[in-house]
């Protein structure tokens, strides 16, 4: 993989838009892409939560409005990391969901399909999408079992991304990371809150833990993605998945904090039952991106987590 700094020149005097930027994974864009110099745009619906960036209040739902800041600022790429999102079982989500996750798409399509600036959009899925294949690894061309209103309107938003890419030639991809783990995340997601409780040896009340996930930290994910668009080795239209290629059991990332953090927290395994449609064994593969790029510098999930881990 490139060095940080030959990888990053890619950007120079770009203009690069990250929508959703006061989320989780955003913010952590923005903090490596501010080490280039590129030119940084966020839009939000709320008040801005970065420093040293170009910022701009817009409800991304309002197509007018949307599409009067995309005109604005004619950017040369689009992360478009915008989501609402839950884990929630609750079809009552799905309105405000699709609105985000798949009209937004075509919003940034209508505006932008005659741009002579724009290089690329990344359009951002999940690997939750792919539901419940009882251990076969998640790969691009599986046809997706999406057991959640985030997901299935993730997946609706990929498909048209797919759709304006291969019919009209738009510069989009998508790419769906593993579950993901690092700073600003927040402490409603899983390892912030077993983290929070452990550091404070509070007692942890938790499902058997056996279900399975791929776990990235949102820097190894970041870097893989900006390799990945500097390389210019995509094909438009196409989804790639970015993950570590392997999976833990939630168990064994409890335990592993514990001794990290020298708790002394009580953890009661089966304290709560697993999630209606829990998918048991998730398993990401990485395949199509290892064609593309080399991996080999991306620390595995233990290594990085123990790292992280040091922070607190």
């Amino acid at each position: 993989m490139e060095s940080d700094n030959t990888l990053l020149a890619y950007f120079n005097n770009r203009k690069i838009l990250i929508t959703g930027s006061n989320g989780f994974v955003a913010r952590n864009l923005i903090e490596e892409l501010k080490t280039s110099d590129c030119i940084i745009h966020g839009i939000d619906i709320s008040e801005n939560a970065n420093r040293n960036i170009e910022f701009h209040t817009c409800d991304l739902t309002d197509p007018k409005a949307f599409t009067a800041v995309l005109s604005e600022i004619e950017p040369h790429f689009i992360f478009h990391t915008a989501a609402i999102v839950t884990a929630e079982r609750d079809s009552s989500l799905l309105s405000d969901m699709l609105k985000l996750h798949c009209e937004t798409i075509n919003n940034i399509f209508n505006a932008l399909k005659e741009s002579q600036e724009l290089k690329l959009v990344v359009n951002f899925g999940t690997t939750e999408e792919y539901g419940d294949y009882n251990g076969k690894p998640f790969a691009e061309d599986m046809l997706e079992r999406s057991l959640s209103p985030y997901a299935v309107t993730k997946t609706a938003g990929i498909h048209l991304a797919c759709m304006l890419g291969k019919n009209d030639a738009f510069p989009v991809i998508s790419v769906r990371p593993g579950v993901l783990f690092g700073r600003y995340q927040p402490e409603t997601k899983f390892i912030p809150y077993i983290i929070k409780q452990l550091k404070n040896n509070d007692p942890l009340e938790l499902s058997p833990c056996r279900q399975t996930r791929d776990f990235i930290s949102v820097r190894s994910m970041i870097q893989i993605l900006l390799e990945l668009t500097a390389s210019e080795k995509y094909t438009i239209g196409e989804v790639y998945n970015i993950a570590s290629g392997r999976s833990w059991q939630l168990k064994e990332v409890v335990e592993m904090t514990k001794k990290a953090l020298n708790s002394s927290s009580d953890i009661e395994y089966g304290a709560l039952p697993y999630r209606r449609n829990e998918i048991m064994e998730f398993n990401v593969s990485t395949e199509k991106i290892n064609a593309l790029i080399d991996l080999s510098s991306i620390p595995p999930f233990e290594k990085d987590y123990a790292e992280f881990l040091k922070g607190f």
